[in-house]
C-alpha cells in the first residue's frame, strides 16, 4: 500500500522542521559558557589568613581541604600570641600616646616594610598608613587560579615568614625574603592581606601603583609590566567603627644616592602633608649620614615621631622644637649596634622615664629592657595680631 500524500509531504518535511533545532544547539555549543566569578582581595586575605570566607564564596573548595584547615589552626595560633600583645599596645597608646599627638593625621612608617599589623594600633585614626622598605611588592594572585601545590607551597611560605614577628614583634628582612621569594604568591602584598584580614579589616580595593619623579602615582593593571617608577601596592579597607583608610607600601631604598635616583618617593611624602611617624627596629641607619636624606624628609614631614632607640638619633631633634616623653629604660644597643649609645639620650631616659613599658619594642627579648620615646613638636608662637 502506497503512502497518501499528505504522508509523504509530512517525512519530506521533517529534516526542514529540525533544522530550527539543530541550528539551536550548535549555537549554544559554540557560545562560550559563562566565566566563574573571581574571588575578590577581600576574600583572597581572609583565605591567606586562614578565616574562612563568605558563603558560596569561589574559595569555598580550597577551604575544604586538610591543607587549609591545618593552615588555618597554624594561623589562628600564631594570631594568638601577637593579638595579646596588640591589645596591650592598644590599650597603652590609647592613655599614653593618642592624648599627646594630633590624631587623624597620615602615619608615616620608614623601614617598616610589611608590618601593618603595630601601625594600626599605636595609631588608628590615621587616614593613610605610608610604609617604606626594601622588600619587593610580590603578588597574591586569586589561590583558585594555582595549582593545588602551588597554594600550598605558598601558605608554608606564609607561616614561615611569621617565625620572627611573633616572638620578636618585628621582620627579618632576609628571613622574609627568603621565604616569600619563588613561590607564586610572594612579597609584601600576601602579608598586608594577612595582617589586615586579621586586624578586623575588610579590604575595599587592592591596586599596584607606581611613583614617577614627581610623586604622582599611577595604577599598573594586573599583568602588565612595572614602568621606570617606584613599586608600590595601594589598599583600601575598613574596620568596624571606623570610615575607610589606606595603606601604601612602596618599595624603596632610603640612602641618600637612591633618593637622589627616585625624588618621586620625597615627592610623595610631601604631598601627605604633616604627618605623625613611628619607627621600629631600624637597624639605626638613620644614624648613618648615608642615609641623612631619608632622615631630613622625616624631620621635615613629621609633628611627632614614636620609636626606640634605633630610629632618629637623638641629636637631630632641634633644640627648643620639640617635647619629648620616655617610657623604659635605656640600655646600651646590643652588637652589633653598640657603638649607637647615646649619651644624651640616656640622660633623657634618666630624668623623664615614666616608667616600664608593659610590652616588648625594637630589638629587645623582653618589656623590662624595651624603651620608647615619644616626640611631639612644639606648636609655633602665633605672631602678634593685625
Amino acid at each position: 500500500m502506497r503512502p497518501s500524500i499528505a504522508a509523504m509531504n509530512r517525512a519530506a518535511l521533517r529534516p526542514l522542521l529540525a533544522l530550527p533545532l539543530l541550528a539551536l544547539v550548535a549555537g549554544a555549543a559554540a557560545r562560550p559558557l559563562p566565566a566563574l566569578a573571581a574571588s575578590t582581595p577581600d576574600e583572597q586575605a581572609r583565605f591567606l589568613a586562614g578565616l574562612a570566607g563568605p558563603p558560596g564564596s569561589p574559595l569555598d573548595p580550597l577551604e575544604s581541604t586538610p591543607r587549609w584547615r591545618e593552615h588555618a589552626l597554624a594561623m589562628n595560633a600564631a594570631w594568638a600570641k601577637l593579638s595579646a600583645r596588640l591589645l596591650v599596645v592598644d590599650d597603652w597608646a590609647a592613655r599614653e600616646v593618642r592624648p599627646r599627638i594630633r590624631n587623624g593625621l597620615p602615619l608615616l612608617y620608614l623601614f617598616g616594610g610589611p608590618d601593618v599589623a603595630n601601625p594600626i594600633r599605636f595609631f588608628p585614626d590615621a587616614p593613610v598608613y605610608l610604609l617604606a622598605g626594601l622588600e619587593p611588592v610580590g603578588r597574591a594572585p586569586p589561590p583558585e587560579a594555582l595549582a593545588p601545590k602551588a597554594v600550598g607551597d605558598a601558605l608554608d611560605a606564609l607561616q614561615q615568614a611569621l617565625r620572627s614577628v611573633v616572638p620578636a614583634a618585628f621582620f627579618r628582612t632576609n628571613e622574609m625574603g627568603r621565604d616569600l621569594r619563588g613561590h607564586s604568591i610572594v612579597g609584601v602584598q600576601p602579608l598586608v592581606y594577612l595582617f589586615l584580614a586579621r586586624s578586623g579589616g575588610r579590604i575595599l580595593a587592592a591596586d599596584r601603583i607606581e611613583i614617577d619623579p614627581l610623586g604622582f602615582a599611577r595604577v599598573v593593571s594586573e599583568g602588565a609590566p612595572w614602568g621606570k617608577g617606584l613599586q608600590a601596592l595601594r589598599v583600601r579597607f575598613q574596620r568596624p567603627g571606623r570610615i575607610a583608610q589606606e595603606l601604601v607600601y612602596v618599595q624603596v631604598d632610603l640612602g641618600n644616592e637612591a633618593m637622589a635616583r627616585t625624588p618621586g618617593f620625597a615627592a610623595f611624602v610631601q604631598g601627605l602633608g604633616p604627618c605623625n611617624a613611628m619607627l621600629k627596629a631600624a637597624s639605626f641607619i638613620l644614624h648613618d649620614n648615608r642615609f641623612s636624606d631619608s632622615r631630613e624628609l622625616l624631620l621635615r614631614s613629621a609633628v611627632s615621631v614614636l620609636q626606640d632607640d634605633s630610629g632618629l638619633p637623638f641629636l637631630f631633634f632641634a633644640k627648643g622644637e620639640w617635647e619629648f616623653e620616655t617610657w623604659g629604660t635605656y640600655l646600651v644597643p646590643k652588637r652589633p649596634f653598640h657603638r649607637h649609645w647615646q649619651a644624651d639620650l640616656a640622660k633623657v631616659f634618666e630624668a623623664r622615664s615614666k616608667g616600664p613599658l608593659p610590652f616588648t619594642y625594637g630589638y629587645r627579648h623582653g618589656a623590662e629592657e624595651s624603651s620608647l620615646l615619644l616626640a611631639v613638636r612644639k606648636a609655633p608662637p602665633k605672631g602678634p595680631a593685625r
